[in-house]
């Protein structure tokens, strides 16, 4: 049996461009198998980002449309609470000093009037602080005279200050002194009959002694 060298060379120059091909061969399938992965997670990706956006829409659409709701709700709720406080005339405890006394005569003949309402806590603290008897000089005006009532049955609604408080119920208890044609006043604030005093005397035109003021702190 003989051998063609020819062709046994061939043979070899064909198995080794099979081995040379075989492995690029494998190199171009991962390539694509690696190119199709990257793919399929680019498109997972996209869609995982489709339905998060989705569903903020979603519920941003949920929100718009259950919030108007829930404040109607709300104010449905508010609307059926019953507030039943009658009114009842705060009667002061303590007694008046000399200096309170004196300076509720001189409120009065100011034509002061002092505006509070029954259940506001530094209305009666004023009047505390002033004493049971300079109280009677003082010209209290009462803005809920019938009470608070909402929703209680037998009885109509009563939310907001009495008519004879127009204008005067921003903040209680609220001093007001005539001025000439005008008037001025202190809100919200509680006084000392020495503070209340200086309100008098600003009401007339009347300047304080500055200099007693800064040496003693303190002014008629």
């Amino acid at each position: 049996m003989t051998f063609d060298a020819t062709e046994t060379m061939h043979a070899r120059a064909r198995v080794t461009t099979n081995l040379r091909v075989a492995p690029r061969r494998a190199s171009e399938r991962r390539e694509r198998a690696s190119r199709v992965r990257s793919a399929a997670t680019r498109d997972a990706s996209d869609a995982e980002l489709d339905r998060r956006a989705m569903l903020g829409l979603s519920t941003a659409a949920l929100v718009s449309t259950f919030a108007p709701l829930s404040a109607i709700a709300a104010k449905e709720e508010k609307a059926k609470k019953v507030v039943a406080v009658p009114y009842t005339k705060y009667v002061v405890q303590k007694e008046s000093t000399e200096e309170a006394i004196a300076v509720a005569k001189e409120l009065k003949e100011a034509g002061a009037r002092l505006y509070g309402a029954f259940w506001c806590e530094n209305c009666n603290k004023q009047k505390e602080l002033l004493g049971k008897e300079a109280m009677e000089y003082i010209d209290y005006v009462e803005c809920f005279p019938d009470g608070v009532y909402q929703n209680s049955p037998g009885h109509e609604d009563v939310i907001k200050p009495d008519a004879i408080c127009k204008g005067y119920s921003d903040a209680w208890p609220l001093w007001v002194v005539p001025k000439g044609d005008d008037e001025i006043g202190i809100q919200g604030q509680i006084k000392k009959p020495r503070e209340l005093k200086r309100l008098i005397k600003e009401a007339r035109g009347e300047k304080g002694d500055l200099l007693k003021y800064f040496t003693t702190l303190e002014m008629d």
